[in-house]
């Protein structure tokens, strides 16, 4: 028998409906205090908790540039996040696996697949919000080993290091990274005049 084509399964690329960095945004809604971009810390009073409200989660993430349905999403949708929040954030010790919650998630979640290779939740509103999270989380499990959280202890948002050399110490340069800077430099200029006097 002539052989027409190959015989392992097919393996095709298909692109979700979410982003990693929509994921990430849900994985931040927990942070400290330095958090914040403008943040300027003198004490840290633990994490807040951007999934408490309906209404703090939406301005959250939209503020964060990641696409929300238009209803508020309901207490079941926000502990269905927070399952998805733990699990990624969990996912910086190399020993965390997947949790039971978001096990259950994946394995209520359907998808329809169109013909471009898109996979999109059949579900409506914030559950399609929810099961599409799963593709990019596929993703993020994937590359584990590049998921870290800031440096700085203030600040605690996880961010997926896609740095050629994976040493990537802050969420962001700018801010978080910065500070650091700011930090140390007056630390050095500090040294000088203390030991003189």
């Amino acid at each position: 028998m002539s052989r027409v084509g190959p015989r392992e399964p097919a393996s095709v690329a298909v692109t979700g409906r979410r982003s990693v960095a929509d994921l990430i945004w849900v994985a931040n809604t927990r942070h400290g205090p330095g958090g914040h971009w403008f943040a300027r810390v003198t004490r840290d009073e633990g994490d807040h908790d951007h999934l408490a409200t309906g209404d703090d989660a939406v301005r959250y993430l939209a503020d964060h540039h990641v696409e929300v349905p238009p209803d508020p999403p309901t207490t079941h949708d926000l502990a269905a996040l927070a399952e998805i929040r733990e699990m990624v954030r969990g996912l910086v010790d190399p020993a965390a696996d997947w949790t039971n919650g978001v096990l259950r998630i994946l394995a209520g979640a359907f998808f329809r697949l169109d013909r471009e290779g898109s996979l999109t939740s059949n579900g409506a509103g914030w559950a399609a919000f929810i099961d599409d999270l799963m593709v990019p989380l596929l993703e993020v499990v994937r590359h584990r080993d590049r998921l870290s959280m800031c440096g700085n202890p203030h600040c605690r948002l996880v961010f997926l290091d896609a740095s050629k050399s994976g040493t990537r110490r802050w969420c962001d340069d700018a801010g978080c990274g910065n500070r650091d800077r700011v930090k140390r430099h007056r630390r050095r200029q500090d040294r000088p005049a203390s030991a003189s006097s």
